[in-house]
């Protein structure tokens, strides 16, 4: 190690002391490239920077996709800049909360044209039927609607006397997580089989029979492990499902679907069979697709009868929806696919596509550089990567690493977990795997189901060997 690498650990050290009490376990914000790029240029903190920052690392001579950068910067330009004309029809008070706007219709009949144009799946609100399209404050409060649904479903077909349970297939976003906390809900924490940590209908066996599953969140793309689940083993997961509980909701959280290549395979069975149609809530948003994570845009798409009640009414509350600048914001960015507009909304969906294949390219850049410089902190088996060799697959933007008996003599000898100690001999910042495998929340609460589970403290145990890496803000290596 050089003196030059020296200082620089050492100073990562005193910044992860300075933030040991509020972040033990050195998540991304401790990401050195990250913060020193935000304070470049000018933002204050992380939640402004994330999505314009996407967007601005393009590098501009990107000899893979040259024109991304001006492209995706004229539309998210055209979105913000030129939307007054449309908050002075959306309401007298644009900034306020108003769902019966004019706009709003506008907006759920463009996110039904974008899913039929790019997907080939049909959700309308037609006059007098129930709505099928629902526009909501953000992904994260379309996964809570969702979540409500399930519950007020549960309590239509049992009354009162039990509390509604969830199975959630782990490693997961810890943000639903907590989401089933806060309600009271129970849950039951699903580990994974395969080495690679995908679902699978063999995991369900883990499930005791005297357990009743009410609902389910899932991810067609993972968020931690960015790894997508096969289209006919996603199928037949939510047939096990359905098999052994008929009355189960299941929610899938779609927010990375329109940036894969594939996208009309991994959902391509909605349609397949009436009760999927009749379980199902679709979650959907527009910050992965079009790097607007700030703008909090997003949707349940559903069919179903049974469960859609509980969103109507969470929907209706007056704080639900987007608000009427938001609102305008989205129609700018759909706009093609409200005015009907194919060739235009073709070229949409292939800049979707075109920022995916950016996000994943930044990724396989980054992880090149990683193992070339620290291949000694890395585990030699890479089952989360599957291509471990090239690290460039159809998934998203986010990569799970196995590291290796040196970095875990590292942390034993500093007295920290194993990713503080990636993090303080590489300068690269990530979060524990292990962190996305439980909820502290559902543990002191005694929410979980399964919290005596071999299979769960194993699989905890086994997480606790990865670092989950985010490439969301971080500039590729030039």
């Amino acid at each position: 190690m050089t003196a030059g690498d020296a200082r620089a650990q050492e100073e990562r050290v005193r910044v992860f002391n300075s933030y040991r009490e509020l972040f033990a376990d050195a998540p991304i914000r401790l990401m050195s490239r990250t913060v020193s790029t935000m304070r470049s240029m000018g933002y204050g903190d992380l939640a402004t920077a994330i999505g314009d920052l996407d967007w601005r690392t393009v590098p501009a001579d990107d000899p893979e996709d040259p024109t991304l950068r001006e492209q995706w910067g004229d539309l998210l330009a055209s979105a913000f800049d030129h939307i007054s004309g449309w908050i002075a029809q959306l309401s007298n008070q644009p900034y306020s909360y108003n769902l019966d706007s004019v706009g709003y219709p506008a907006v759920t009949g463009a996110w039904s044209g974008l899913w039929s144009s790019q997907l080939g799946i049909q959700f309308k609100n037609l006059s007098g039927a129930p709505p099928q399209v629902f526009v909501l404050h953000g992904g994260n409060q379309a996964v809570q609607a969702a979540l409500l649904a399930i519950a007020e479903a549960h309590r239509e077909r049992t009354g009162q006397a039990t509390t509604p349970t969830i199975l959630v297939p782990i490693p997961t976003f810890s943000c639903p997580l907590d989401q089933i906390a806060l309600q009271g809900m129970r849950a039951v924490l699903l580990p994974p089989l395969d080495p690679g940590m995908d679902p699978h209908p063999d995991d369900l066996e883990q499930v005791p029979d005297d357990v009743n599953v009410d609902g389910v969140y899932m991810m067609p793309i993972n968020n931690p492990t960015g790894r997508t689940v096969p289209p006919d083993q996603l199928r037949r997961f939510v047939a096990a499902v359905l098999d052994r509980w008929p009355h189960a909701g299941i929610i899938l959280d779609s927010v990375y679907v329109r940036l894969h290549p594939r996208d009309r395979e991994l959902i391509g069975w909605f349609d397949d069979e009436p009760r999927f149609a009749d379980a199902l809530l679709i979650v959907d948003s527009l910050s992965k697709t079009h790097g607007v994570t700030g703008l909090r845009a997003g949707a349940i798409l559903t069919r179903s009868e049974r469960l859609r009640g509980g969103v109507i009414r969470y929907a209706q509350n007056v704080e639900a929806g987007a608000s009427c600048a938001v609102q305008a914001v989205m129609l700018a960015l759909l706009a093609p696919f409200a005015t009907g507009d194919a060739e235009l909304a073709a070229h949409r969906i292939r800049l979707q596509l075109r920022i995916g294949r950016h996000l994943q390219r930044r990724r396989r850049l980054l992880l090149e550089r990683a193992f070339a410089d620290h291949r000694e902190l890395f585990h030699e088996d890479q089952p989360l990567l599957p291509d471990p060799v090239g690290f460039d697959w159809e998934g998203s933007m986010y990569a799970d690493l196995q590291l290796s008996q040196r970095c875990l003599d590292l942390a034993a000898a500093r007295g920290v977990s194993p990713t503080v100690a990636f993090y303080l001999a590489t300068g690269i910042g990530g979060v524990a795997l292990d962190g996305f495998c439980r909820s502290r929340n559902l543990e002191r609460h005694g929410l979980l189901v399964n919290a005596g589970s071999p299979e769960l403290r194993a699989m905890q145990e086994r997480a606790a060997r990865y670092v989950r890496l985010s490439f969301g803000m971080t500039p590729p290596p030039r």
